[in-house]
């Protein structure tokens, strides 16, 4: 393992543990208090907390396919095709997790608006901007390697 990539696995891993924590400890708590409460609450929380189930999955796949694509890095197979397709998928992962967020969207408005809270709602948004940014920013660095390796490619077969 390099030295270059060990704090990027550590960042990784510190990536997943709080994500990991809030799917076993926090959002389990969260369904009981909204169960119980009853109400408008649980009607507008319940969709909201299973889109953080939901989504957890393409995150979790993404922060996997993050720890594959600096394994490469190690083997020093950065430009290859299986680089561009790690990148591809945590795009895909990214567009996934944007699309749960946009679909919770309205209950985090509805919560918002019954509970007078419009912070809320931010949060929502603030969800669903962060994924697409990193799915643009994937879809960024997969299209310049893809042009890195055809261009090596070139080069290779001209010399």
């Amino acid at each position: 393992m390099k030295r270059e990539t060990v704090f990027l696995k550590l960042s990784v891993i510190v990536l997943a543990l709080p994500i990991l924590a809030a799917c076993i400890f926090l959002l389990p708590f969260l369904w009981r208090e909204a169960t119980e409460s009853g109400g408008w609450i649980a009607n507008s929380m319940r969709p909201i907390i299973g889109g953080m189930y939901v989504a957890a999955i393409p995150y979790f796949i993404a922060l996997f396919k993050t720890f594959n694509l600096l394994g490469l890095i190690d083997r020093n197979e950065a430009f290859s095709y299986r680089a561009v397709k790690s990148l591809r998928v945590i795009k895909y992962c990214a567009l996934v997790i944007t699309i749960i967020y946009i679909a919770t969207l309205p209950f985090f408005y509805w919560f918002a608006e019954r509970d007078d809270s419009p912070g809320f709602l931010v949060i929502g948004f603030v969800l669903v901007f962060a994924a697409f940014v990193i799915a643009v920013f994937a879809e960024l660095l997969q299209k310049l390697l893809k042009r890195a390796i055809d261009m090596k490619q070139e080069i290779d077969l001209t010399v």
